[in-house]
Formats: structure tokens, sequence, C-alpha cells
């Protein structure tokens, strides 16, 4: 199987020393990250670059004092990152470098081959959280605000899903999907992080929405670190059940799957029978 398709990246200081990038790599103060940068002008957790697909590294700041800049900007959401980006956290300057495996040279570091994952059916639980009217947030907030704003509203949903068993997949500029492997009591600690997001909304910004779906996914394929590679029909599924929550105007959305698994230990109401572009039949949907 070829690996001509797959990048392998990595941050290249001043000084020319090269820090590898697999899977995401955590930047801050303090000495627990990957990168850990000795300044006051860094904040403890700061950021992090996550990989994402074959080809794929996103910037993601956590709402720091002081910012994350790309080529000079402060970034307000996450931002994919492209070869040559410079990267700035504090005092502290990088390029950001991404070679092809079996082309290119790369630092030792990450001159590993990618490995390829057995490709299975899986059952997982799928969330997608994505900011509502980000350009508003523009207008409301002094410019200053908005990156804190955004940034720790990233890490709160962060530390939500994962202190509940679950984890970020994707970032994509104004949002996120996650997802959860199916256990015995997978609907207790997907109900509970859900609740937890809802408690989020209820903070004044910024707004967002939430919706959740239940199935099989497929994971597998290349891997360049932590991050599994979800794809299939349900991850679509999920996908579309957000651009319906966002014409309902409903902030948080289940699917007749989700909703089956959580109506015990939450209240939901149906909000009717909807089609979704790519599936045939219409299909209930949940406000919860």
């Amino acid at each position: 199987m070829t690996t001509s398709g797959v990048g392998l990246g990595w941050l290249e200081d001043a000084c020319g020393r090269q820090i590898s990038i697999r899977g995401s790599c955590s930047i801050g103060r303090s000495a627990s990250n990957q990168l850990a940068l000795a300044s006051d002008m860094v904040s403890r957790r700061h950021a992090i670059i996550q990989v994402q697909q074959e080809n794929e590294h996103w910037l993601v700041d956590f709402g720091s004092r002081n910012g994350t800049y790309l080529n000079h900007q402060r970034i307000i959401r996450p931002t994919r990152l492209r070869e040559g980006d410079q990267v700035k956290i504090g005092p502290f300057e990088f390029v950001f470098r991404l070679a092809h495996l079996g082309g290119g040279a790369g630092p030792e570091t990450v001159a590993a081959p990618a490995t390829v994952a057995d490709i299975r059916l899986v059952k997982c639980w799928l969330v997608v959280a994505d900011i509502v009217n980000s350009m508003r947030l523009l207008k409301e907030l002094p410019l200053e605000e908005v990156p804190r704003t955004t940034g720790h509203w990233v890490a709160e949903c962060k530390q939500t899903i994962e202190e509940h068993g679950g984890r970020i997949n994707q970032f994509m500029g104004d949002g996120f999907f996650a997802y959860w492997r199916d256990h015995e009591r997978g609907a207790v600690a997907v109900g509970n992080a859900l609740q937890a997001l809802q408690r989020l909304q209820a903070q004044a910004r910024p707004e967002f929405r939430i919706v959740a779906h239940y199935g099989k996914v497929v994971i597998g394929g290349f891997s360049l670190g932590e991050e599994e590679r979800i794809s299939g029909e349900e991850v679509h599924f999920t996908f579309r059940m957000e651009k319906l929550a966002g014409k309902l105007k409903e902030p948080r959305l289940l699917s007749p799957a989700a909703q089956e698994r959580l109506a015990a230990g939450m209240r939901t109401r149906q909000v009717g029978y909807h089609k979704l572009p790519g599936f045939d039949s219409e299909i209930a949907m949940y406000a919860f």
C-alpha cells in the first residue's frame, strides 16, 4: 500500500531545533506539555497542534492571555497549518514544516513510517458542536476578547469531553467532531457530557449548537498518532444533523438512535420528521 499521500509535520525553531508532531502536541509553560516554553508570556496550557486525517495539522489556542500568532495574525479559531507557516507563542517563533513519506527530508524524530490500523466497524457515539454566527462575535466583542472567548470555549469543551471518556477527533474552524466508543455505561457517560455542554451553553458567549448520534462507523486506515480515522455514513449523518439544527434554530438535537438510549436520563421532545441531504427517508429528530 502506498504512503505517498501521508504527511509528517514538525516545528523548527530559530536555532534549527526540530520538534515532532504526532497525534497532538500540547504547548504551554507547564512542564507537562510536549512542548514546554519557559516564559511568563506563555500560558500553562496555551495551545495544541493536532494531526487530523492524513495531511492536516490544526493549530488550536486555548484562550491564552497573550494569544497564538500564525503568520503575524492572532488566531481566533482552530486553524489548519500549511508548509512554511510561521507560528509565534510568547517570545518563541517557529516555522511549521510538512514532509511526505517517501519524499523530502524530515527530522529523524518524525521519520518513522505511518502505521496502518485494521479497518473495522465499531459502534460509537458521535457529537458535533459548532459556534453560531461567529462573525457576530467580531462585531459584538472587542477584537482582543474574541480569541480569548473562542479559545476558552474550545478548552472547556475539550476538557468536558475528555473527563467523560470521549475525544475530540477533528477541529473544524468554528467547531469540532468528538466521539466515544460504545461500552456498557457509554450512554451514561455521553448523557453526562451533553448535560455539561448544555450548562456551557447557558453562559453568555459563545452561542453554539450540539448534535449527538449513535451508530456504526468505520475506524482504521493510516494513523499518524493518537487520533483514529473515523468515517462512514453515520459520520455524514451527524454533520447533516448539525446543519439541520441550524435551520430549525435548535441549540441541541438528538438522532432517533441517540434519543432511544438517552431518553431515560434526560428530557427530550420531538421536533418533527426531516429529510437530510444524501439520505432517503424522513427521520424523527429530538431536542433536549
